[in-house]
This record gives structure tokens, C-alpha cells and sequence, in this order.
């Protein structure tokens, strides 16, 4: 396959993701045009600098980089496949009395790894697409697993693009005390799950909802294991705390039970877990298992 831009890649995906706010919370959507944006003018502008996802609170500007677009869809790529080969080897697991779900064959004979490498390695710098890897689908078939794809990329940016949405309406400043600075990021994460929940009700919307949370809250702990926790933002654990902590999830939640996997596959892939009656007792586990990966 020859060489292609990310920006190329994303281009297409780019243009849905102007809409993405308003499509992961549907039932607010005249709330966010009329409260949120109002009268003014706020644009999502694309950006060629490394993975990334900001905003100018005073120009009403959020910049999507293309690599940022890129590490994240490839990090959707793997968590579909990782949810959809779990998935189907828990009912075996559950028919064979076996202990744990293992995945490791099918994640290595997907190349799995190799997407998350590729998307570790756009926190460094653009680069041209991997020619190993496949690229987004564009209108891909919907049902499809490119849509499904897709779909996972564009339920995790909302909640980034809701977090610079946040920074934009309480019009943050860059250039303050670094306590503040941090205190900013929580509220922006706090305005983007709260948007994305408080109305998601209690059944399966509610269930995806959580599961697109946590797979961009997957990207922030790729992304603080290449390039550092910084001092501008608060460490990737202390994030997931404060977004976990508004999920309100049932012992069975289907949300949950995904979550875990991907966290797992991804972030802790050589831990061999203890049997878990319920996917709240697994999500449990790794959450423990992310505090001693990623301390605060």
C-alpha cells in the first residue's frame, strides 16, 4: 500500500467529527447549540503538529491535529477487535468452566500491537501511515466493522472535543499558575462525562456512553506513558478516578465489562487476572492495576 498522510487518512473523519458533539448526546443537542455555543462563532480547525487535541479559549477555536485524530482511531481500531474476540471467548470460557478470558493469540494474529505502536508513536511526531496497517473506511456499509470502527473514533473524540468545548465556555487561560492550569483541566473533564451521561438514562445508551469514556481515557494513558505527565494536565490515573467515579454502573454493566478489556489488552497485556464473577469485579481489578501502572 503506498505511503498516505494522516491527514489523508483522516480526512473524511475529520468533516464527521465537527458533528460528533452533538451526536454522542443527541438529547442535548439544541442545549449545546443555544447554551453552550450560542450566537458566537466557534470553529474545529485541523492542526499539523504531533498528537494532540487543544483549544483557544479566546478565538472559540478547538484544533484537532491529524495526528491526534490518527493515534486515536487506531486505538478504536483495536479496541472493537479487542472487545469483539473477548466477547465471543467469554461464552467460551463461560461454556468450558474455563477460569479467565486470553486473547493473546487473536490480538497478535490481528497485529493489534502494531496499531497501538503506531498510535504511541504519533505522540512524538506526524508521520506518514503505517503501510502495514489499514485506514479508516470512508461511509463505510453501517453495521459494518469499519462503521463500528468509526463509531468507537467518534464516541472517544466527543468526549475530547466536550473537554475543549468545556476550556472554551469557562474561558480558560493558558498562561497561569500551574495549580490552576490543573484545576481547569478537571473541570473540563468534569463538563465533558457530565454532558455525556447525565441524561444517557440507565440502558445500553448508557452503557456506550461509559465505554467511549474509557477508551479516550485509554488514549490519555497511552499518551502520558510516551511523553510524561507534564505539569499542565493531572496525571491520566487521577482523571480516570474522577470520570470512573461518575459511570454508576451496574454490577453486569456491558459498558464496564468492554472497558476492561481494552484497559487490559492494552495497558496490561502480561498480568494474567484472577477470576471475576461480575464485569464490575474485573473493572475493579484493572482500575487497582492502573494505580500501580500509572501512580499519581
Amino acid at each position: 500500500m503506498k505511503n498516505i498522510t494522516t491527514n489523508a487518512a483522516m480526512e473524511w473523519l475529520f468533516r464527521m467529527a465537527q458533528r460528533s458533539p452533538f451526536n454522542i448526546a443527541p438529547e442535548r443537542g439544541g442545549e449545546l447549540a443555544s447554551e453552550i455555543f450560542g450566537a458566537e462563532k466557534w470553529t474545529i480547525e485541523p492542526s499539523n503538529q504531533p498528537a494532540n487535541f487543544f483549544a483557544i479559549p479566546q478565538d472559540k477555536a478547538i484544533y484537532l491535529t491529524a495526528a491526534g485524530q490518527a493515534s486515536l482511531w487506531c486505538l478504536a481500531y483495536v479496541a472493537f477487535h479487542v472487545m469483539d474476540v473477548a466477547s465471543r471467548s467469554q461464552r467460551t470460557v463461560e461454556h468450558e468452566n474455563q477460569s479467565y478470558v486470553d486473547i493473546g493469540q487473536y490480538y497478535a494474529a490481528l497485529h493489534l500491537g502494531e496499531y497501538v505502536a503506531f498510535s504511541r508513536s504519533l505522540f512524538h511526531a506526524d508521520r506518514p501511515w503505517a503501510t502495514n496497517l489499514e485506514t479508516p473506511t470512508k461511509d463505510p456499509r453501517e453495521s459494518s466493522n469499519e462503521w463500528r470502527v468509526n463509531n468507537i473514533y467518534l464516541g472517544a473524540l466527543s468526549w475530547i472535543l466536550l473537554h475543549e468545548i468545556g476550556h472554551v465556555y469557562h474561558g480558560d487561560q493558558k498562561f497561569v499558575p500551574s495549580d490552576i492550569r490543573i484545576r481547569q483541566e478537571y473541570l473540563a473533564d468534569d463538563f465533558a462525562t457530565k454532558w455525556i451521561l447525565s441524561s444517557a438514562g440507565q440502558g445500553l445508551e448508557r452503557e456506550f456512553r461509559i465505554l467511549m469514556i474509557a477508551v479516550a481515557l485509554t488514549w490519555l494513558f497511552l499518551n502520558e506513558s510516551e511523553i510524561g505527565k507534564g505539569t499542565t494536565h493531572p496525571a491520566a490515573i487521577l482523571r480516570f478516578r474522577e470520570a470512573a467515579a461518575q459511570f454508576k454502573a451496574g454490577e453486569r454493566s456491558v459498558g464496564l465489562e468492554n472497558a476492561s478489556y481494552l484497559l487490559k489488552a492494552v495497558l496490561d497485556p502480561a498480568t494474567q487476572p484472577p477470576v471475576h464473577e461480575t464485569p464490575m469485579e474485573a473493572f475493579e481489578w484493572i482500575s487497582g492495576r492502573l494505580e500501580d501502572l500509572f501512580p499519581g
